[in-house]
């Protein structure tokens, strides 16, 4: 089918996509599933993926594979700086014709095809528990604007180059339906290494948790939340510290996985926290092609902060940490299977006047896209 997607970060883009789910009785939400896509903006994001998904894997039907490989590509990726208490420059915070360079300021291009394969082994047929381990090789290209201030600052990871990461993680899983869950709850704890191969690509290693829950209120509401925090030590590109590792890896520190009305990887440093918090409320149902058409409106909360930039810190830590966000959802769940989202995020921005004050200028987000946000 045909798609459509737009984010305040990216633009608005078009392309293709085709799903497929093979289903039997006794797999949940499928016995095995395969994916393609093709999708790119006006602003110069591009994401053309495949994947595929398969359940109950080897003798004991415990194992579930997902392997993915992509292409991703930003020609306007933001940068702007690391550390808690970044802020706006007041001569680059306001909206410029399209020609003008300082539209520039805070950007740059990342170029980054990758690939990605999970294993998961469930330790019983019935009980919660399980582990995982992935590898997820990458390559990246950075490339600045003249001017800008990535081009100033010259963090580590400028030179890119391959990495691969390897993760693992223990898991607790109690969801009633993996995707859009009713009750129950996902809680991981995990790791990764990314050995220095080439470049400024990898030399770290860290540590991530995760709980995600979830709470029927009555027939209609359900109340969703997530808490998440990673560390990484060792040399960390600045691109990577906006990207988080575990069973399903999640992008930024803003942006529409994370804190929605915040620019994607407004604030970026070593170690990283999220909050989440979703009022699912079933609005009304209707059959397409014979299967159910639920359609959801979600109230939401989100807040997030950085810590452990240390030395590599390029402003002072902020009066108040947190970074808060809070907006409206909508969503489309067609066949209980695919979730299509809109969400309307509004958060604070600290921009710097010219007299050295620092005040907090809202801004909005708008994203169009698939699946929840967890």
């Amino acid at each position: 089918m045909p798609i459509g997607g737009f984010d305040t970060d990216d633009g608005l883009g078009f392309g293709a996509r085709a799903e497929l789910q093979l289903r039997e009785p006794g797999y949940e939400p499928y016995r095995a599933a395969w994916m393609v896509q093709g999708f790119a903006t006006f602003r110069g994001y591009q994401q053309h993926e495949l994947r595929y998904d398969r359940l109950r894997l080897g003798p004991m039907g415990r194992n579930r594979l997902i392997v993915y490989g992509a292409w991703r590509q930003w020609l306007n990726d933001g940068y702007w700086g690391v550390g808690n208490g970044t802020t706006r420059e007041q001569a680059f915070a306001d909206d410029f014709e399209a020609d003008d360079p300082r539209r520039k300021r805070y950007r740059y291009t990342l170029l980054q095809p990758f690939a990605h394969a999970t294993l998961r082994h469930d330790l019983s047929d019935d009980g919660p528990w399980g582990v995982y381990g992935a590898i997820n090789p990458k390559y990246s290209v950075v490339q600045t604007y003249e001017g800008s201030l990535l081009e100033e600052q010259q963090p580590y990871g400028m030179a890119g180059g391959l990495a691969v990461q390897l993760m693992a993680g223990v898991l607790y899983d109690t969801r009633e339906r993996e995707i859009a869950p009713r009750r129950g709850a996902l809680v991981e704890l995990g790791g990764r290494l990314c050995p220095a191969l080439q470049g400024q690509a990898g030399g770290f290693a860290g540590l991530m948790g995760s709980a995600r829950g979830y709470l029927p209120l009555g027939d209609r509401m359900v109340a969703a939340g997530r808490l998440m925090a990673e560390h990484l030590w060792g040399d960390v590109p600045f691109y990577e510290q906006v990207h988080w590792s575990g069973l399903r890896p999640v992008r930024g520190v803003g942006g529409s996985e994370t804190v929605r009305g915040m620019s994607f990887g407004r604030f970026r440093a070593p170690g990283k926290a999220v909050a989440n918090a979703e009022l699912r409320v079933h609005t009304a149902s209707w059959q397409l092609l014979g299967r159910p058409l639920d359609v959801e409106l979600a109230p939401f909360a989100d807040a997030a902060a950085v810590f452990g930039a240390g030395e590599q810190a390029t402003a002072e830590p902020p009066s108040l940490p947190l970074h808060p966000s809070g907006g409206l959802g909508a969503r489309l769940i067609f066949d209980r299977s695919f979730v299509g989202r809109l969400d309307v995020g509004w958060a604070l921005d600290p921009v710097m006047d010219a007299d050295g004050g620092v005040r907090q200028e809202p801004t909005m987000g708008l994203y169009m896209a698939f699946d929840h946000a967890f």
